[in-house]
Order: structure tokens, then sequence, then C-alpha cells
């Protein structure tokens, strides 16, 4: 019996001390697989990553005084703080050189963990709240009344006489510090009055005693205005607020100038390359837009066009060529242009390599008549008038017309009472129409415009008279 006891209480130890090394392994495993069920109902941790790993910030949450903290990992930049009591913290990431990032009320809750994400850290000052230009922006500048502007607003009153100390572009300027002004484009030298509250600006501050101020506009002197220049600012540590706190690290940004909105390296036309069923009475022409201002004889002498047909060119701007072929383009025709590398810029510098676009037009077509197609009750007095989408040759119009019934009848321009629409045309009946009855009107493929091009098919449309 003894013995048998003896076998039992062994057998139940091991049992016992199988189930603690099971549990503890277990245990281990699902915190290392999911650290929320690590933590008792009371304590939680708030995990995050910080975009930029090799910044070497460090994390630290409080509550009117600092709970705990931790560094990231310099691998992925990711951080987690441990098993803290349920309850709202506020987080803080510091690192050199960049902007104490700040979240506040952050819950932490029992047993759980809080993700609060990639957190991207800026590079803007903590005392600088915006500034213009935006880092590496481009600004359209290619026009010579006008002046380049970089503004700053700041987070507390600046001590204005450092800041202007502290600042500098690169390369070197000369400029006007405007403060209380906040501007977001170059200034028209035409409109010098920097305060006038219809030009739409953020004075920052009511300019009376000049101690609360919050933002300058730094007005770059004409002569030091250039195009296609990359302008650096800086604004030194230097630079403190009325109180004496200085920039813990220097705001650097750079902007760009360029001479047209549209792509710094592209062409762009209307119509675009490809365009299909083209207005042949594009009453814009064929516009041309270059990313720099051209020369207009070298640019001019480099355009060739297929079909050939005479060209007018007129500059709207100095980069932007239309060009005009006397009149309606050709019906159902593709047109290639093609701007040779010959091609210069105000600069003297060539294009360098050929720019070729195309695109085709439509055909000769009805756009509307009046009679609509259709219609019901139409005044057997009413005239019949057809819209085309280009000029037309008017004998070619009194060949194709057709009525059924027939009605005999004149052919003027234009619409009834108006003659100037050279794209409409106007039968005038010389007797009434029937009361009630079906007419159909037919124009065939012998209607053509100015250059000979025909309709591709007949054009039919039929509408009823009104009852007497």
């Amino acid at each position: 019996m003894k013995m048998l006891a003896f076998r039992a209480s062994w057998s139940a130890a091991i049992l016992v001390a199988a189930v603690f090394v099971l549990s503890s392994a277990c245990e281990k495993t699902i915190y290392e697989t999911d650290p929320r069920l690590f933590n008792d109902a009371y304590h939680g941790n708030i995990v995050g990553k910080v975009v930029q790993n090799g910044s070497g910030a460090r994390v630290i949450v409080s509550q009117e005084v600092d709970i705990d903290s931790t560094g990231i990992d310099s691998t992925d930049g990711a951080f987690r703080i441990e098993n803290l009591p349920v309850g709202n913290y506020d987080l803080h990431i510091t690192a050199e050189n960049y902007r104490i990032y700040t979240l506040s009320n952050v819950r932490v809750e029992g047993a759980g963990t809080t993700y609060i994400g990639e957190i991207d850290l800026s590079t803007v000052p903590d005392l600088v709240a915006a500034h213009y230009p935006a880092d590496q922006a481009e600004i359209v500048y290619n026009n010579r009344f006008s002046e380049l502007t970089i503004s700053v607003m700041f987070t507390r009153p600046m001590d204005r006489e450092s800041v202007e100390a502290a600042f500098s572009t690169e390369p070197a300027t000369e400029g006007i510090f405007y403060w209380g002004l906040y501007t977001e484009a170059p200034s028209w030298l035409y409109f010098r009055n920097p305060y006038d509250e219809s030009k739409n600006f953020d004075p920052g501050a009511t300019i009376s005693t000049y101690s609360k101020i919050t933002s300058f506009a730094y007005r770059i002197a004409q002569k030091d205005s250039y195009v296609d220049t990359t302008y650096r600012v800086t604004l030194a540590t230097s630079a403190h607020d009325t109180a004496g706190n200085a920039l813990r690290f220097p705001l650097e940004f750079s902007f760009r100038t360029i001479q047209s909105s549209t792509s710094i390296n592209g062409i762009q036309t209307s119509p675009f390359h490809g365009d299909v069923g083209v207005d042949l009475l594009a009453t814009n022409g064929i516009q041309v837009i270059f990313p720099r201002n051209m020369d207009q004889a070298s640019t001019e002498k480099a355009i060739t066009m297929a079909p050939a047909m005479d060209k007018i060119f007129i500059w709207p701007q100095r980069n932007q060529l239309t060009i005009y072929t006397g009149g309606p383009l050709l019906a159902d025709t593709t047109y290639v242009i093609r701007i040779d590398s010959t091609a210069k810029d105000l600069d003297g510098t060539p294009m360098g390599k050929p720019f070729t676009f195309s695109f085709s037009t439509a055909p000769v077509q009805v756009r509307a008549t009046s009679p609509r197609n259709g219609e019901l009750y139409v005044d057997p007095k009413q005239t019949i008038t057809l819209w085309f989408n280009t000029y037309m040759v008017k004998s070619s119009i009194e060949t194709a017309f057709s009525i059924s019934p027939a009605v005999r009848g004149t052919f003027a321009w234009g619409t009834a009472g108006s003659g100037r629409d050279k794209t409409a045309i106007t039968f005038r009946p010389g007797e009434a129409l029937r009361p009630n009855t079906k007419y159909t009107v037919t124009l065939s493929t012998a209607a053509q415009d100015l250059f000979g091009s025909p309709l591709r098919e007949p054009y039919v449309f039929a509408f009823v008279t009104r009852p007497e």
C-alpha cells in the first residue's frame, strides 16, 4: 500500500510539473505573438512606428509628468511602451533636427494594445507654423512686372531683428521684410501697397506696437528675381521669439521658378495629340504652349504642317503660340504639326529634339435643323434651316436639297431675320406648307464645304405640320 501511495504522489508531481512547464511555454508563445494578452485588465501597451528610423527619436508618454520613454528601432523605426496603467496619455516624439511630435489623449485599455500608426516627423522647426513657397515647390515666374515673395508664419510672436538677421537665401538676394503679412504669390510692381485688404492676405497680427507679429513676407528685389532658378531659403537658429526661445534647428527649404504653368519638360497642345473629330471651326486655332519663353522667329521657322496650308502665327504670350490656317480646317483630315529641334528660347537655347503632334478633324456634318427631326405641330409658314459644322458652298446646298411633298422656294444664308451666320442656310417656301402633313427633307452628298469636301452620306429628317 505504501508503494502504491508513493507511486501515486510521484505521478501527481510529474503531472503538475508537466502542466507548469507547458503552461509557461504557452504563456511565452502567446506573449510573443500577441502582446495584448500579456497585460492584466489594468494595464496595456502603446506601439507605433517612426518613418525616420535613423533619427534616433525618443518616445515619451506623460500625464502631467513623464511616465515612461523608449527609443525607436533603428532598422524599422518601431517602438513599444508596455505595461502602462489604464488611462489617457500624452505622447511626445523628439529627435534632433525634427519638429517635436505631440499626440494628446492616447487611450490605453486594459489587456490591450493601442497602435498609433506611422509617424512622419516634420523638418519644420517648432516655432514655424507654415512657409511659402512649400519645400521643392515650382513657382511660375515669367512676368517682368513682378517680384518673388517668400513668407513665413510663426506659432509665437517673434523678435523681428533676430529673424531678419537669421534669414538668408541662396543665391543671395536683396529684399524688404513686410511684417504682419503672409502672402502666397509673386507680387505685382503696379500694386505696391502690401497691406491692401483686397489682395486676400493673412496679416498675422493687428499692427500697433509691433510686439506681437507672427508673420512676414520677404519680397525679393526684381533685379534678384530670376527665371529657371532654384532658391534655397534658410532661417538660422539665432532667430527667436519675443520671450527668447530660439529655433531648435534651422528652417531650410527650396523652391524653383519656372517660365510656364504647364509641365516644365513638356509642350502642351490644343487640340491634344491623337484627338479625333476636332471641330472644323476651331475658334482658338491650333495652340502650342511651351515650357519656356520662345524666340518667335526661330520657332516659326521650325514649324511645318501636313497637309501644307497657309499659316498665320500669333503669340498671346511669350511661351504660347496660336497657329491660324486662314479659315476652317479641312474636313475628315489628319493634321501633323512638327516643330524642329532648331526652335530656340529667348536665351538662345535650342529645343534639342523635335516635337510632333497630330489630330484628325470631323467630317462635314449637319449639326442641327429647324424644324427638328420628328417635330410635330410645325407652323405651315415656318422656314426650314440647316446648321453645318463648317462653311458651305451655297450653290451645292441648293442642288443637294429636296423636300417631299415638293415645295418651291428660295435659299438664303443664315437664319430667318439674320443672314450673318455663314454656317446656316435657310429654305423659304414660296407658299404655306400643307396643314397636318408629314414633310421629309433630304440633303444629298452633293452638299460641299468651301474646300469641296462633301457630306459622307445623305442627311434626312422629317416633321409634321399642325392641323388647321
